[in-house]
């Protein structure tokens, strides 16, 4: 079963260029990683700042292992100041489906 999380962010909107061309840069680190299965980018289409990443791991230990990633060797210490606030994540169980 696929295991669903959303990350969103909000961007400050005077460092949206800059913050483009660094989320381009690590997402192929994150697609690339061991269990990812899907990662898409979405931008809101009424508010440019407000960014998803809409993302399917193998399994929860799986995205929990990047997760560390980036809280370690990984991080990406130069999103902090393109960021209004800290990132929200949202780990989702499907309900009412067969896979559930």
């Amino acid at each position: 079963m696929t295991h669903v999380a959303i990350v969103e962010f909000r961007i400050r909107p005077e460092r949206l260029e800059e913050a483009r061309g660094l989320f381009a840069r690590m997402l192929e680190t994150s697609r690339a990683y061991t269990g990812c299965e899907r990662l898409d980018w979405l931008v809101d289409r009424d508010d440019p700042a407000s960014w998803t990443l809409y993302e399917e791991w193998s399994s929860w230990e799986a995205e929990q292992a990047y997760r560390d990633f980036r809280a370690g060797a990984g991080a990406v210490p130069e999103m902090g100041p393109l960021l209004a606030g800290p990132p929200r994540l949202v780990r989702l169980d499907p309900i009412g489906t067969e896979a559930s």
